[in-house]
């Protein structure tokens, strides 16, 4: 499907160092037209010392429309079939895990499924080339490209990424999610670190999923801190950014299991950082976000015996309430109980994803068995103090009944079939409109009565106005300083990452009022 013929393919793999700067490099904020972006003959010498790994991006539903060179029937009604398959949606680079983060305006590719279809399949938001990397020298080889042409760099794994940081227009993409490897080891000895030594480690690269991980590590006999979904990237937003899961009641995040990790730092260069090597660094990238500090290539982390599992699961429907929803004492029961019940399923290292709505109720929840617990913790949780007494548990419950009620009264017509609205299939901007001020208004119901305010950083919400302290809290401005050390030029710029410079940069240009898609190639 990609157009690589247009570019002239090399079977040597050069790795060129990075040069010093000159004046059209010092803010990486060159777009396609203007004298400092590349020529086709330097996109093409780049694409040489890379072994032809620079592509085209070719949207994912781009067979569905007529004007496409990739039009196919047979083809689109497969993407249909799977158009909401996260796994599907995973496997090309011209797709995100939300379909909001591929547009930029009006330019996008639906293909009629979800959204109306309009007569052109445009890019969006995802960049018109990428870097497809299999190896540590792919990465610096781009690096020293961005860096001498002043282009933007973003990277991207399976494009599962509530916030939207791994797609941005008019940048070159840096693909990780064919860096697979995957080793068991049973006794791992850390680089020139003798106290970061371990058993059971595993080491993943950074395009491996969580059900690759899972199938893996278990043939070893052995359990790795995923999440609750399987097409997750667990090495870079989720491994950097934190990582939770039903295991981390009982061992910690995902963030807690790093041991080491192999990384191209913003100069080039490779390294191997521990917590003798680069501890800065290695610090930041265990919890401090993804794309914001170095280039992952390697993600080495603890692993844990295989144990039985209790899980217990419940689906409900619930009869429509007909009064006002904060009235309503069957929603008000399940959310107390729910409530009362927190501390105790921590003690007891019980994970579990819950979800309520005026309509139905989904709970799962998970038990690690065994004669001994995995690990005993301590526990640092602040969120517990909003359970420690009926007062707060009601202020809880309360707030987030509130909350459903207000989404109801924004929404409530809005959300009935589009046959019996006033709302036009031409748009659709504006129903999200609609709805993200409807979720907004709830959020911050929600969050009035809470202890803390604080939020897991993968899952947040992507306007979060005060995100330097809801995100990082008092981390930030250490983090911030290391950011700075390791990369001073601010190569990368992840949305409401540690050191983001603001929406005023040419790349978020889709996020404002005159958005800016991505010209395809060739640029022209």
């Amino acid at each position: 499907m990609y157009c690589a013929a247009a570019f002239f393919f090399a079977t040597q793999l050069l790795s060129p160092v990075i040069g010093a700067q000159n004046a059209a490099t010092t803010n990486f904020t060159c777009q396609p037209g203007q004298p400092c972006w590349s020529t086709i003959a330097q996109w093409q010498a780049f694409n040489q010392t890379i072994a032809g790994r620079l592509k085209i991006t070719t949207m994912l539903a781009s067979p569905c429309f007529p004007s496409s060179p990739n039009f196919n029937d047979t083809e689109c009604a497969d993407i249909r079939q799977n158009y909401t398959s996260a796994q599907f949606r995973g496997t090309v680079y011209g797709a995100m895990d939300i379909t909001q983060w591929e547009a930029c305006g009006s330019a996008n590719c639906y293909p009629g499924f979800l959204q109306p279809q309009r007569p052109t399949c445009a890019l969006g938001r995802l960049s018109a080339l990428y870097v497809d990397a299999e190896e540590p020298a792919d990465v610096t080889a781009t690096l020293g490209f961005v860096r001498r042409h002043g282009i933007r760099l973003v990277v991207k794994n399976t494009g599962h990424d509530v916030l939207g940081r791994s797609a941005a227009a008019n940048t070159l993409a840096l693909r990780v999610y064919n860096l697979k490897n995957m080793s068991f080891h049973s006794s791992f000895t850390a680089r020139n670190c003798s106290t970061s030594n371990r058993q059971n480690v595993g080491v993943i690269g950074a395009g491996v999923s969580a059900e690759d991980a899972v199938a893996f590590f278990s043939k070893q006999g052995m359990m790795v801190t995923v999440g609750g979904c399987p097409s997750v990237g667990i090495a870079g937003g989720f491994g950097q950014g934190g990582g939770h899961g039903p295991l981390a009641p009982s061992v910690g995040l995902m963030a807690d299991q790093a041991i080491e990790f192999d990384v191209v730092t913003m100069d080039g260069v490779f390294r191997t950082i521990n917590k003798c090597n680069a501890p800065d660094l290695f610090w930041a990238m265990r919890g401090g976000g993804g794309q914001s500090y170095a280039i992952l290539i390697n993600y080495k982390f603890q692993l844990h015996p295989q144990v039985a599992w209790a899980n217990w699961r419940l689906e409900a429907t619930l009869t429509p309430p007909t009064d006002n929803i904060t009235q309503n004492t069957l929603l008000r029961d399940i959310l107390t109980t729910l409530a009362d019940q927190q501390i105790t399923w921590s003690e007891n290292r019980i994970a579990g994803y819950n979800g309520i709505s005026p309509t139905s109720l989904s709970m799962m929840e998970m038990l690690p068995g065994g004669e001994k617990p995995l690990q005993t913790l301590q526990s640092n949780a602040f969120y517990i103090d909003n359970f420690e007494s009926p007062r707060k548990v009601n202020s809880l419950v309360t707030s987030t009944l509130k909350a459903m009620q207000k989404v109801v009264d924004q929404l409530g017509a809005q959300l009935a079939p589009q046959e019996t609205t006033a709302w036009s299939p031409d748009t659709p901007d504006a129903i999200a409109m609609q709805i993200t001020a409807a979720a907004r208004a709830a959020l911050d119901i929600i969050k009035e009565p809470l202890a803390v305010q604080a939020a897991y950083l993968n899952e947040a919400d992507p306007e979060e106005p005060d995100w330097q302290h809801i995100f990082f809290g008092k981390h930030y401005s250490k983090l911030l300083q290391i950011k700075r050390k390791w990369d001073p030029d601010t190569l990368l710029n992840c949305k409401k990452c540690v050191g983001y410079l603001g929406p005023r940069d040419p790349m978020y240009s889709c996020d404002g009022d005159a958005p800016n898609p991505s010209v395809p190639y060739p640029f022209t």
